[in-house]
């Protein structure tokens, strides 16, 4: 009877050991919030908007001189977890430019993932540091909704969209209303369709959607400073996306005077070249699994040396 009494209490003890063990491992792997010092990006976002209640995980590092990346992992104020993902290009930095990416590196409409045109991309001097996904565009033919103008050409100047974002012939980066594409178009070097306008000189646009989705958006400043912003969505437990007037609000908190919607949802896509091999890094998490073939895209290109 000892004997028994002996066995079932060592099958108890290490029942609860497992329970506390395994209680222990689970706690390990929730997120915490940081203590430290936020980026200056995060530290906008909590100072100047109502979306972000606590942040778990913040990082901003130096992809190349005048491309920055910020990747943020935050608690919304409707509880929900948010994964952010942000370049700041300094377009005055020596040798930063922008291009627009297409499929296969040609002028030809058609449709390719974002990690496989960057490897097109071939301007002598220079590397592709980073990209993000762009126009909407005809899931079926791969003909983009807006504006296409690539190095100094119109490709196509009827749109189905609000507005466009290019650089001009001297690398300054513009926002247009799709309506006046035509007092544009001579100046500009790149340009690519986009949705609606966030910010208009400074002040938030009128939005009337308020659909809930992953979202890439685009932003520039006085000072020839470009923000491309991904956020996911569509994962629960990882990234439930935002609506525009949100995205919006983002934009707004870092200053910039104008800010326009692209091409979001599936095709949201960020990309790095990565730090220690010669591999494009995709960065966020897709929604449809894995990054999708779209029409277009924006490269980050510096120079090779």
């Amino acid at each position: 009877m000892t004997k028994n009494i002996k066995y079932y209490y060592s099958l108890f003890l290490l029942a609860v050991l497992s329970m506390i063990t395994v209680s222990c491992e689970n706690e390990d792997v929730q997120p915490s919030i940081i203590e430290e010092e936020l980026s200056a990006i995060t530290q906008r976002l909590m100072d100047s908007t109502s979306l972000v209640s606590n942040v778990f995980w913040d990082s901003t590092f130096m992809v190349a001189p005048g491309v920055e990346e910020t990747d943020i992992h935050y608690l919304s104020m409707k509880g929900l977890s948010m994964r952010m993902f942000v370049f700041k290009v300094d377009l005055k930095e020596d040798g930063v430019e922008l291009n627009a990416l297409m499929p296969y590196g040609s002028k030809a409409y058609g449709m390719q993932a974002i990690p496989e045109m960057m490897t097109y991309m071939e301007v002598p001097g220079k590397k592709v540091v980073g990209a993000v996904n762009a126009d909407f565009f005809n899931t079926s033919t791969g003909v983009p909704r807006g504006i296409v103008v690539l190095d100094g050409e119109v490709i196509k100047s009827s749109a189905l969209l609000a507005s466009f974002f290019g650089v001009d012939k001297n690398g300054k980066p513009v926002i247009g209303l799709s309506e006046d594409f035509e007092q544009y178009k001579e100046e500009l070097q790149f340009g690519l369709g986009a949705g609606d306008i966030l910010v208009k000189d400074y002040d938030l646009a009128p939005i009337s959607s308020t659909d809930i989705h992953p979202r890439t958006g685009v932003g520039l400043t006085d000072n020839q400073e470009v923000y491309f912003i991904v956020v996911d969505g569509r994962d629960f437990d990882y990234s439930n996306g935002l609506a525009l007037s949100e995205l919006a609000e983002i934009f707004k908190a870092l200053g910039v005077k104008d800010a326009t919607n692209i091409d979001g949802g599936g095709s949201s896509t960020f990309v790095t070249l990565h730090s220690l091999s010669d591999v494009f890094h995709v960065r966020n998490k897709p929604s449809d699994g894995s990054p999708r073939a779209v029409a277009n895209g924006w490269a980050i290109l510096v120079n090779e040396n």
